[in-house]
């Protein structure tokens, strides 16, 4: 059994190195995008709540804003989820390896 998993964890290791990478590089963008986005989401809620209250907006107009805000605020939170997936796949790899 360990003759059939040596050359398999040969095949594995440079696509542990990769995954590690993306990882890496997923995570780097995602706390990125999360800063702008959160950002965005911010604007979107005050301009909607504002644009209300000072009559330039109806209330359809208005949610619609909350709710684009809404979608930039989850998207970070969407994207850390992926990276945790791509993190399980890592930690996997690596047991492997070392197994």
């Amino acid at each position: 059994m360990t003759l059939l998993k040596i050359p398999l964890k040969i095949i594995a290791l440079p696509i542990a190195l990769i995954v590690t990478v993306a990882q890496w590089f997923g995570l780097f963008l995602t706390s990125f995008a999360g800063a702008i986005f959160y950002i965005f989401s911010g604007l979107c809620f005050v301009l909607a709540v504002l644009s209300y209250l000072m009559g330039i907006s109806t209330g359809s107009e208005a949610v619609q804003m909350l709710v684009v805000g809404f979608v930039a605020f989850g998207l970070p939170f969407a994207a850390g989820w992926v990276i945790g997936m791509i993190a399980a796949l890592n930690e996997t790899l690596w047991d492997f390896i070392k197994s």
